[in-house]
């Protein structure tokens, strides 16, 4: 039986994956995939390395046997920008440790949760045996953009036959069944330009744009729905702008819109009805012109609480574990199981509190106790008896 990792070497897999900078964009992922790579064969596990993009990459490793039940572990490589670096008392690509935590970009979201699955999937190199099934790492692309990564690897048939998947997100080491959908909208208005001082020998793009605004927020009210896990869904206006200068009656204003849902919510009948809102206003307000670009589509998904992945998380918890969560950020999981139809646990070290914030830090017990429960998931998913020593 393998041994766990000992706590030093691997506090310091993790600092290495935070000193390589993947922030996206661009990306670069590759060189994480190609240090994660070396680290694995290293200890003899077989690896596949599929380009994305130029300078991207996704990694694959399956360990177990062919027959039985599948289960997929997924991670994303990339990050989102550190932002100003003078608002970090530790620099972002760091991972310098304060106390019980470790700090760095990506610290918590979420290269603490692919380091777990990593050194899980380590101890593991030598019992292939233990296993009655296929156990599956993918570490991808992108995720923090579009998904680039994950939508690959759906393509190339990544997740057939899988039965179960693992995203290892930061969840507090809460058990989180599932995330809200979003949908990003971008709405432009178009007009005529003239001198300010002579407002009607033109048509005010952004005049038309407060109209949509309003139309907008009287939808997202009729659209309010609450799940009992996932919570409330919500409408915001994120970005907009437009004109030329102060002087000028403006002739294009842009707004994007970010909406959350909750099942059942359908992004595909809050479009229509977003278009169908602004087409009745068009006819009713002169000049109006405008045009609408989903910017993104990423649906809910959710697995019942029943269900015995979902249990057994609870179980590997402790008595105590009697909940399950949600969480409003979307994953790679509503691309590479749109449908909820593969049960999904969400679960990792990281605190979604400290996502994209500068500090951001992981708790490195919380990071430890995590390599054990990934581990004891797969043990007993696939059926084994094995014990952790």
């Amino acid at each position: 039986m393998a041994k766990l990792p000992d706590p030093k070497s691997a506090v310091h897999l993790l600092q290495e994956l935070i000193r390589l900078d993947s922030t996206n964009p661009p990306g670069n992922e590759h060189r994480v995939a190609q240090w994660l790579a070396g680290h694995l064969e290293r200890k003899g596990l077989p690896v596949k390395v599929t380009p994305v993009e130029e300078g991207r990459s996704n990694l694959e490793v399956r360990i177990g046997s062919g027959g039985g039940k599948k289960l997929l572990f997924c991670g994303h490589m990339d990050t989102v920008s550190p932002g100003s670096t003078d608002r970090w008392t530790y620099p972002p690509f760091s991972g310098e440790i304060a106390g019980n935590r470790l700090y760095g970009r990506g610290a918590s979201d979420m290269k603490s949760g692919l380091a777990a699955m990593v050194l899980s999937l380590e101890s593991l190199a030598n019992e292939e045996e233990s296993l009655k099934g296929e156990w599956i790492l993918t570490a991808t692309a992108g995720e923090e953009v579009d998904s680039c990564g994950a939508r690959q690897y759906k393509e190339l048939g990544g997740m057939k036959g899988v039965n179960a998947l693992v995203i290892g997100e930061p969840t507090k080491e809460k058990v989180v069944v599932g995330h809200k959908g979003a949908l990003w909208l971008e709405i432009t208005t178009y007009g005529r330009t003239a001198h300010s001082s002579m407002p009607a020998r033109g048509i005010n793009a952004v005049d038309h744009m407060l109209r949509v605004a309003e139309w907008l927020q009287s939808l997202g009210l009729s659209w309010e729905m609450k799940d009992p896990v996932l919570g409330s869904g919500s409408l915001s206006f994120t970005r907009i702008d437009g004109g030329i200068q102060t002087n000028v009656i403006p002739d294009r204003c842009r707004l994007q819109v970010d909406i959350r849902t909750v099942p059942p919510r359908e992004h595909s009948v809050l479009i229509r009805e977003t278009e169908k809102r602004l087409s009745e206003g068009a006819e009713k307000v002169e000049g109006f012109r405008y045009q609408i670009r989903t910017l993104l589509d990423r649906p809910s998904i959710r697995t019942p609480a029943a269900d015995p992945l979902i249990r057994l998380a609870q179980e590997l918890k402790g008595p105590h574990e009697n909940q399950v969560h949600g969480v409003s950020y979307y994953t790679d999981g509503s691309v590479l199981n749109p449908n909820s139809e593969i049960p999904t646990l969400i679960y990792g070290p990281g605190d979604e509190a400290l996502a994209h914030q500068p500090d951001e830090w992981v708790d490195i017990g919380a990071y430890l106790r995590s390599i054990t429960f990934y581990r004891e998931l797969v043990l007993r998913y696939l059926g084994s008896d094995t014990s952790i020593r």
